[in-house]
């Protein structure tokens, strides 16, 4: 969150069940969102403002806006629960 209010190259990539997910940034402020699923690839100019997800990955997609990224295509595979909405083990 420092370095893109700081206007400095970065990335954010997340390994998730069935996919990855990354963003990124230069230094002129853009922000960039890719998106690995299977064998295809999709990406572009990040929809919305750099924010943490209720899940506490960096984001750039509004709550609920992961979905329009490919028609067709849900964050989450169906049938697959949501491990970041699952409760967080004791420590």
């Amino acid at each position: 969150m420092q370095a893109s209010q700081g206007k400095k190259p970065f990335y954010v990539a997340y390994d998730m069940p069935g996919m990855v997910i990354g963003v990124a940034g230069n230094a002129e402020g853009k922000l960039f969102t890719a998106r690995s699923e299977g064998s295809g690839v999709s990406g572009g100019d990040c929809p919305s403002a750099l924010r943490l997800a209720a899940s506490g990955r960096v984001t750039c997609f509004a709550p609920g806006d992961m979905g329009s990224m490919g028609a067709g295509h849900s964050a989450i595979p169906p049938g697959m629960p949501n491990p970041h909405a699952l409760p967080k083990p004791k420590q």
